[in-house]
């Protein structure tokens, strides 16, 4: 069995054009009334890798577990095909159990996340992240219709027992923000380059990863995910998955004074070359236009080269891409694993299907003004610990290939770009090796901070209108 595209929600495998981007979070107060709402929006979620029109606003629902268990609990016919109790075992724990949670302390510390990272700082004071039951993801083409379509959604969320968690940092109150214009982030680098593209019918192609990287409701013995087994969940989480959405702040000063104090160290460039540039292109593996080093080693190519079939397997020492550039670290791509990792991912290292959107004014030099700025990423799977929480993992401690080992405090070293350096143990300096044998070795700042990490299940058009209090139809 193959999915069909048509059926999954078009967020994470599409590309949209709008600029404007807005996440609403509601806890559910009245589920029946909650089940009026979506039945209302949900109508105009999208689904297919075809993104729609600029002009016309796009919506998206994702819910947590808490949630997706209030809504299937209301209708009567849909509780005795899908009981909620029964659920809580089809789903992945990580998802389903509170103590799970990213803000509970246990899996916060497993995953780095401690200091200023720690999630009592997330979100804001009275939010409570436990009670994330629903995220509607908007998207609209200008302020205007932003604004306009904010102010009907919350009039009606309010008239249908939906408590919105606001966010006082951000002007729209929510997680928003835009897509740049020339596709360039805070820190400078173009953005959208690392495309993930879905082998929608197993075909093997090469470059793409396979459908059940993302989609839930195929498990094989390649793919065990959950649910295993055939059966009224197995069918109501089909073509669905899910979606881990981070609120990072950066830290665009200490980034550009990072490079600027640093930039003294880069010796024996090629005549032209600018220091800082080359630097900030080891810490990311990647040139600011989206060339990857693994191609352009030396000096960024004229004209942008945003090639994405390269590996790292001829550059086993990090001479080109260093080892802990964040490109590396997050897709190690043919990069050989540890044999433990090896053995836990057969079928490679894990991917995930990332989109996200830009907040804040953009910050020349290295002075900051006090404005929040950041990222909003938006990270969908089909395995959270196997998958979002690996990569998380990795990016704070880089032991998950022998490789590290060749290097003094390897293992213990981050993400170059997206490493917290309060993590206890943390080799907090940047591996650049050079093409003479030495090597710069660059004490690292807090380059990101942490401020939210909540996940939800986006299901397909089919199974929201089940959520919607519609009819599950035949197993």
């Amino acid at each position: 069995m193959t999915p069909d595209p048509e059926n999954v929600q078009s967020l994470a495998i599409s590309r949209y054009p709008h600029r404007y981007r807005v996440i609403l979070l509601f806890r559910i107060d009245a589920a029946a009334r909650a089940q009026t709402f979506l039945r209302r929006w949900a109508g105009n979620v999208q689904g297919g890798p075809t993104p729609a029109a600029d002009a016309e606003a796009a919506y998206h629902f994702a819910f947590s577990w808490a949630g997706m268990a209030q809504l299937l609990g209301v209708d009567a016919h849909a509780a005795d095909r899908l009981d909620p109790d029964a659920g809580a075992g089809q789903m992945e724990g990580f998802f389903t159990d509170p103590a799970e949670a990213p803000h509970r302390l246990a899996t916060a510390v497993d995953l780095g996340f401690s200091g200023a990272n720690s999630p009592e700082h997330w979100w804001a004071p009275g939010v409570d992240p436990d009670a994330f039951h629903m995220a509607m993801f908007c998207y609209f083409s200008d302020e205007a219709q932003k604004t306009e379509t904010l102010r009907r959604i919350r009039h009606e969320a309010s008239g249908a027992g939906l408590h919105e968690w606001q966010l006082p940092s951000f002007a729209d109150k929510a997680l928003s923000g835009h897509i740049p214009s020339d596709g360039v982030l805070h820190f400078g680098f173009r953005d959208g380059v690392s495309k993930v593209e879905i082998d929608w019918d197993e075909a093997g192609a090469r470059g793409k990863t396979d459908f059940r990287e993302l989609l839930l409701g195929y498990s094989n013995l390649t793919y065990p995910t959950m649910p295993v087994d055939p059966g009224p969940w197995n069918a109501f989480l089909r073509d669905g998955y899910y979606v881990g959405t981070a609120w990072l702040y950066q830290d665009v000063a200490a980034f550009n004074h990072f490079l600027a104090d640093s930039a003294a160290a880069v010796q024996h460039l090629p005549a032209g070359s600018d220091r800082q540039e080359w630097l900030a292109a080891k810490l990311v593996g990647r040139w600011r236009d989206g060339s990857p080093l693994a191609v352009h080693p030396d000096r960024q190519p004229d004209a942008p080269d945003l090639a994405n079939d390269f590996g790292y397997g001829d550059d086993e020492t990090g001479e080109r891409t260093p080892l802990f550039s964040h490109i590396r670290v997050c897709n190690t791509r043919d990069q050989e694993l540890s044999a433990p990792n090896r053995q836990r991912f057969r079928n490679g290292p894990p991917r995930l299907v990332r989109r996200g959107f830009s907040y804040g004014p953009p910050l020349a030099g290295s002075v900051d003004d006090g404005w929040d700025r950041g990222l909003v990423g938006i990270f969908a799977c089909a395995r959270i610990n196997e998958q979002l929480y690996t990569i998380i993992r990795w990016m704070q401690e880089t032991g998950f290939s022998d490789r590290f080992y060749d290097v003094k405090q390897g293992w213990r070293r981050q993400d170059s770009m997206f490493g917290l350096r309060d993590k206890p143990k943390a080799f907090a300096s940047a591996h650049i090796p050079l093409s003479d044998g030495t090597a710069l070795d660059l004490p690292l700042r807090d380059f990101i901070r942490y401020k939210g990490l909540s996940l939800f299940f986006a299901p397909s058009l089919a199974s929201l209108k089940i959520l919607a209090g519609g009819d599950p139809g035949p197993v």
